[in-house]
C-alpha cells in the first residue's frame, strides 16, 4: 500500500496531544488519512467507518474505557490492526500489561519526537513489543485479566458502551436513557454480558473488568528509573 493511501487513527481525548501525534505522522507520512477520536464511543464510530485504517494509537486514559479495556476489546475486534498505547503513566508494570494485552508497542507520552516517529514506523513495518527509552520489566497481566480481555474482545460495540457505563455505576434505566434505547433492550445486553463474562451479576461484572484498571503511580512526572 502506498504511503499516500495509509490511514491512521488517533484516539486521545487532549487535543494538543492529538495535534502533536498528527504532526509526527505527517512528517513519516504526508499524504496519509488522519482520523480522531476524543472517547471510546468516538473510537468505536470511527473504527467503524474507517475499516482501513492501518495503526491506532491509543491513550491508556480515554474517557470511556477502563485500564485496557479498550485495547483488549479493539484488538480483539479488529485483530489486523496494530495498536500503540500512548500514556504519561511509564512505569514497568504498565507497559509490560499493555504488551501482554496486545499492544504493538508503547510510548511515553514525553517520549522524544523521533522515538515516536521511529516506533511508529518501525510497528508499521510489522515489529512489535515496541518500547522506546521505557522498562518493560514490570509484573505481567495476571491470567484473570487475559481471560477478562478476551470475553471483552467478543463484545458487541453496544454492549461496550454498557459495560463501560455499568462499571462507572449507571443503572440499567439511565444507560438506556444515555444510549436512547429502552430498558429492556439494556437488560438483553446485560444477560449476555454476564454470559461472555462468566459473571451472575452487576457486582462481579465490576470486579471482574475492574481486573484491567491500572493504578496510577504517585507521581507520573518522574519516571522510574529505565
Amino acid at each position: 500500500m502506498r504511503a499516500n493511501e495509509l490511514s491512521f487513527l488517533i484516539a486521545d481525548d487532549h487535543p494538543l496531544f492529538r495535534s502533536a501525534l498528527q504532526q509526527v505522522i505527517k512528517q513519516l507520512y504526508p499524504q496519509a488519512h488522519l482520523y480522531e477520536a476524543a472517547s471510546v464511543a468516538e473510537l468505536q464510530q470511527q473504527a467503524e467507518q474507517h475499516r482501513d485504517v492501518e495503526l491506532l494509537l491509543l491513550d491508556l486514559h480515554m474517557p470511556g474505557a477502563l485500564g485496557y479495556s479498550a485495547l483488549s476489546w479493539f484488538s480483539g475486534q479488529y485483530p489486523d490492526t496494530p495498536v500503540i498505547m500512548i500514556s504519561a503513566n511509564s512505569y514497568p508494570e504498565t507497559v509490560r500489561r499493555a504488551l501482554d494485552h496486545g499492544a504493538a508497542g508503547f510510548l511515553s507520552k514525553s517520549a522524544e519526537v523521533t522515538d515516536m516517529a521511529d516506533c511508529i514506523a518501525r510497528v508499521m513495518a510489522g515489529e512489535r513489543g515496541l518500547h522506546p527509552g521505557l522498562n518493560a520489566a514490570g509484573n505481567g497481566a495476571s491470567l484473570q485479566s487475559l481471560d477478562i480481555a478476551d470475553a471483552l474482545s467478543s463484545l458487541t460495540p453496544q454492549q461496550f458502551r454498557v459495560v463501560s457505563m455499568l462499571v462507572e455505576g449507571l443503572l440499567n434505566k439511565q444507560i438506556a436513557y444515555e444510549l436512547n434505547v429502552k430498558e429492556a433492550t439494556i437488560k438483553a445486553h446485560m444477560t449476555e454480558i454476564f454470559r461472555k463474562l462468566g459473571v451472575h451479576s452487576r457486582t462481579q461484572a465490576v470486579l471482574a473488568i475492574g481486573s484491567l484498571s491500572v493504578e496510577l503511580p504517585q507521581n507520573l512526572a518522574v519516571p522510574p528509573p529505565v
